[in-house]
């Protein structure tokens, strides 16, 4: 993620507004979807488990996100439809794979030692999210 205070900013109005939410309706709702990570040109794909319910909460907290007419999906505007809501998260908040999934996998696939926060599993709620939301915006403003 780059050091740039607009990312910074609307990850820590995101967190703010899910750290809120209790009980959602889709609570218990897990997607998957397999992030490809390049290493000295070796292609390794490796699956991140995430509660569908949190990004459905984009449009709801950013007026540039809507819900996709095709598929229903939540998209940024500026994102290609195609490549659908994960790619959209990463770009909009302009994060690396390792921290999209430290912030949302589920299988506790977190960087604590790096980027804060706590382990996440599927009994991980809202705050639980936002929590290491925002360890990570702190360690990213004190670098």
């Amino acid at each position: 993620m780059k050091n740039n205070s607009i990312y910074m900013e609307r990850l820590e109005k995101f967190a703010a507004h899910i750290s809120k939410i209790e009980n959602h309706p889709e609570d218990g709702l897990i997607e998957t979807v397999t992030l490809v990570a390049l290493e000295e040109n070796i292609q390794i794909p490796y699956e991140v488990r995430y509660h569908f319910w949190v990004f459905d909460e984009l449009p709801e907290c950013f007026d540039e996100w809507h819900y996709s007419k095709k598929f229903g999906e939540a998209l940024w505007e500026e994102s290609d439809p195609e490549e659908g809501t994960v790619a959209s998260v990463i770009d909009f908040f302009s994060l690396g794979l390792d921290e999209f999934s430290h912030l949302f996998d589920l299988d506790g696939f977190q960087n604590v030692d790096q980027f804060g926060g706590r382990k996440l599993t599927e009994e991980s709620k809202g705050e639980d999210i936002a929590r290491n939301i925002f360890e990570l915006i702190k360690r990213k403003s004190n670098s």
